[in-house]
């Protein structure tokens, strides 16, 4: 029974990885099926349910998070910028700044903000150094509100 368990999730794995449009769906079945995988080795089938559900809601956030090309362009230009991320750690004005010069959207520096739960009290000095390194007013504003 086992391996029949875990033949049907690297079959819904492959399918997962083939049949997504975005990379917070593909993340999203991965984690899904993972979790149903690890839920029901552990705990039955009470544990699949939970492990499918907490393991689709972490596979859609980090899947959304950045794609490949991006990562690379973050990792570039910082890679301490990219291991907050990865870790979900509080990003700082000189990871704003990175992503910014990484080339990554201001939504997606926004959103960046939002996971990491960052929050900023921005000095003027600091205001005008986002300012000269090209980050938008948008994104200021936003860390602004932080």
């Amino acid at each position: 029974m086992k391996k029949k368990s875990y033949m049907l999730a690297v079959a819904l794995c492959s399918l997962a990885l083939t049949s997504c449009e975005s990379k917070a769906g593909t993340g999203a079945l991965v984690g899904g099926v993972v979790g149903v995988g690890a839920g029901a080795a552990i705990g039955g089938p009470a544990g699949a349910a939970i492990g499918g559900a907490v393991g689709a809601t972490s596979g859609a956030i980090i899947g959304a998070m950045l794609d490949q090309s991006e990562r690379n362009s973050v990792e570039q230009q910082s890679p301490r910028t990219l291991r907050h991320i990865d870790r979900g750690e509080q990003l700082t004005v000189n990871d704003v700044i990175s992503l910014h010069k990484s080339g990554i959207s201001d939504s997606k520096i926004m959103d960046l903000i939002d996971k990491t739960n960052s929050s900023y009290s921005l000095s003027t000095a600091s205001i005008h150094r986002l300012e000269r390194a090209g980050v938008s007013e948008r994104v200021i504003n936003y860390m602004m509100t932080r």
